[in-house]
């Protein structure tokens, strides 16, 4: 058996990538991305067992990239409504840099069923720390006393739905400034005396 070569599991993932976000999921075969890559279609299954692990693989890549932006801007010094705003800042940088992670994320999450074989919250240390932190904002009355789960996907919705309109043009960030998407944020996620 061949060794398998990071480089080449990469260019898989990249090509996956590209075709998900310009034809939609279902669009994707290893022929396809063996056809981009060019590579052999039996090299894809040296990395893959099959296509929904390679699906599963490039949701987990983004979602890898997303949590590395994010935990690098933690600051637990910061108060409850400044920590929110970093993070929200830190993913509109990396969605501005990187438009296909969010896509990815965001496509995976919208379709229902994709959404019981993606990684849980609770799969991740990351995710569960924020989860854990935000439960104790719901305590505290800073956060609004909605499911966590569902207030997260409201602001992921928000963020990335600013990030397309940016992207395709049909939104200036003279027409709604990142401040103005920190206030959006903030009144859907906060209680009005935290605002």
């Amino acid at each position: 058996m061949k060794l398998k070569s990071e480089a080449l599991r990469q260019q898989i993932l990249t090509a996956a990538t590209t075709i998900i976000v310009n034809e939609g999921l279902t669009a994707v075969s290893t022929v396809k991305v063996a056809k981009a890559v060019k590579t052999p279609q039996s090299n894809i299954y040296s990395y893959f067992q099959n296509k929904e692990a390679l699906l599963l693989a490039v949701f987990a890549a983004h979602q890898q990239r997303l949590i590395e932006a994010l935990t690098s801007v933690l600051d637990e010094t910061l108060s409850p409504k400044e920590k929110l705003h970093q993070l929200v800042t830190a993913m509109v940088q990396l969605g501005l840099a990187h438009p296909d992670t969010i896509r990815i994320i965001l496509l995976f999450r919208q379709q229902p069923e994709w959404r019981p074989r993606l990684p849980k919250n609770s799969d991740s240390a990351f995710f569960t720390a924020i989860f854990t932190q935000f439960a104790q904002l719901q305590q505290q009355q800073i956060v609004k006393p909605y499911d966590a789960s569902f207030l997260a996907e409201g602001v992921f919705s928000i963020i990335t739905n600013y990030l397309i309109a940016i992207d395709a043009g049909e939104l200036t960030t003279t027409a709604l400034s990142q401040a103005d998407l920190m206030t959006l944020v903030d009144d859907f996620l906060l209680m009005p005396d935290y605002r």
